[in-house]
């Protein structure tokens, strides 16, 4: 986990190791840990849901992150695996710059344990987590199979999401199925959402494809996403 600074020139934008901006220094930095893990996956591994998973490869419903979102200091970091009886987890953590180095980051206490990150089980069904994207207060999660298979791809809402009270379980009638997403055999399997926004200011997110079929590689320089219309939230 680490954030780099991103300079605007007005036409390109840069990577910096440093750079200033509104009179603060912005440093270039990521969390603490080697090669073997970080602070968060060392707190994980006495967390009696998710330290089991840890060393089990992430494909067959290990510890995978792949979703994030951020939300201030806030990071949500959505769990293609494991899934537990039904239940995904988002764990929600808080980075702030080590006061020795600033090229680190640790992790601040948050939540009524006081403890380096928050869980969020949410009945997806059995699908794990492809992704997340803000939308407001609320979280929309691009949810699939947690291990190296097909099967559903959908798109949930989970009001509230982007600012939790505390530790939380979301059952599935808390959650909003907003769209079904196509996938494939072996192909087409959906990783990653995004809002898309022009001029037509209609509510609309991309979506984007890992193992991407034929009919979706046009040529050797393009590859074809899909776009689609949300209901009113």
């Amino acid at each position: 986990m680490a954030r780099i600074p991103v300079e605007d020139s007005g036409e390109t934008f840069a990577l910096a190791k440093k750079t200033r901006r509104k009179d603060k220094e912005l440093t270039a930095a990521q969390l603490r840990g080697d090669q073997q893990g970080n602070v968060l996956t060392e707190s994980l591994r006495e967390d009696k849901h998710l330290g089991p998973f840890l060393a089990i490869p992430g494909k067959d419903n290990g510890f995978d992150i792949e979703g994030l979102a951020v939300v201030g200091e806030r990071l949500f970091l959505g769990l293609r695996g494991p899934v537990l009886r039904g239940w995904a987890v988002v764990l929600e953590v808080e980075v702030a710059m080590d006061d020795d180095d600033p090229a680190r980051l640790g992790l601040k206490a948050i939540g009524e344990a006081n403890g380096p990150y928050r869980k969020h089980f949410l009945h997806l069904g059995g699908l794990g987590i492809r992704d997340l994207c803000v939308s407001g207060a609320d979280l929309l999660i691009l949810a699939g199979p947690s291990m190296d298979l097909d099967g559903p791809v959908a798109i949930f809402r989970w009001p509230g999401g982007a600012k939790p009270d505390d530790a939380s379980i979301v059952p599935a009638d808390r959650l909003e199925r907003l769209v079904d997403v196509p996938y494939g055999r072996g192909s087409d399997r959906a990783e990653g959402v995004a809002w898309f926004t022009d001029d037509s200011q209609s509510r609309r997110m991309l979506v984007v494809y890992d193992a991407a079929a034929d009919h979706r590689q046009p040529d050797d320089h393009s590859i074809v996403a899909d776009l689609f219309m949300l209901p009113a939230m």
